[in-house]
């Protein structure tokens, strides 16, 4: 028989599991998922299974195959943005965050699913227009904002180009360590979020430059939300259209680390991982080759 030292041990240096959906999207999924996988794979600290849905017109026979065990996996990731779930997996994933799962939405998988309330309520910020919930920016003072209902801009986001990530919370775990601005390339820099905006504990933000299409105020980036027992991180970088050659956002060093202790941390509680000697500068971007 095992000792119990011996399993918790065992549990102790198990590699978090992770599930990665994908399967519609606007932006590149069929590009982004595997380098997705890739960059967790890479860490060494993860065992990633990827699921995809029915394509978009599927039929009900298809999406009644579709059944995702969340329980199974510490951490799901979300780089889907296409139609709505059916109500047994909207069911199962609802009971699985409020009952102590995890979640990272990634860029574009905050558009979906307009209506599903307690998703809406998970993800705090998502893409909507400016009538369907509250805007949230900091400002020049670092003071949270929250935008009324129908004031202001709703989501949209500027030209590609490089941009500035801020650090927001030096002490979490995610951010401990890491530049208090670091640049990060050729990415869509999403403003205007409309949603609850409740509850919303803010790690990054990015200041929106009215000189590419932006709204002259520090946009959120990162932040993550309890939901039940559960917690849902949003992170915004990471863009890559089809047919866009330029994919140094994904590339990004900066990136990569902030997805890969986002993960951890959600995983495990904890982020052990090193800021790597490659992470970029206030001015200067660092990109890995493919």
């Amino acid at each position: 028989m095992l000792s119990a030292a011996f399993l918790t041990l065992i549990t102790t240096l198990a590699s978090p599991f992770v599930l990665l959906i994908s399967g519609q999207n606007n932006h590149d999924w069929e590009r982004t998922t595997p380098q997705l996988e890739a960059i967790l794979l890479a860490s060494g600290q993860f065992e990633v299974t990827v699921s995809l849905t029915p394509p978009r017109g599927a039929s009900t026979e298809a999406w009644d195959a579709w059944r995702p065990d969340f329980a199974a996996f510490d951490v799901v990731l979300l780089n889907y943005n296409g139609e709505m779930w059916p109500e047994p997996v909207k069911s199962d994933f609802e009971a699985y965050v409020s009952g102590g799962g995890k979640v990272l939405v990634q860029h574009a998988a905050n558009n979906p699913f307009r209506g599903w309330a307690a998703f809406e309520s998970m993800v705090g910020l998502l893409w909507r227009g400016a009538a369907a919930g509250y805007g949230a920016f900091i400002d020049s003072e670092g003071a949270l904002v929250r935008v009324p209902p129908g004031e202001g801009r709703g989501a949209g986001h500027g030209k590609l180009h490089d941009w500035q990530i801020a650090t927001r919370d030096a002490e979490h775990p995610i951010m401990r360590g890491l530049p208090p601005v670091w640049m990060h390339p050729h990415d869509e820099l999403y403003h205007g979020q409309r949603g609850p905006a409740e509850n919303m504990h803010i790690l990054a933000t990015a200041w929106s430059d009215p000189a590419h299409g932006g709204t002259g105020a520090h946009e959120l980036m990162a932040w993550w939300i309890p939901f039940g027992k559960g917690k849902v991180l949003t992170l915004l970088p990471g863009h890559l259209w089809r047919g866009q050659e330029d994919d140094r956002a994904l590339r990004c060093a900066g990136f990569q680390t902030l997805l890969h202790r986002s993960m951890e941390w959600l995983a495990t509680g904890e982020v052990t991982s090193p800021v790597p000697q490659d992470f970029p500068a206030a001015e200067e971007v660092s990109v890995r080759p493919r």
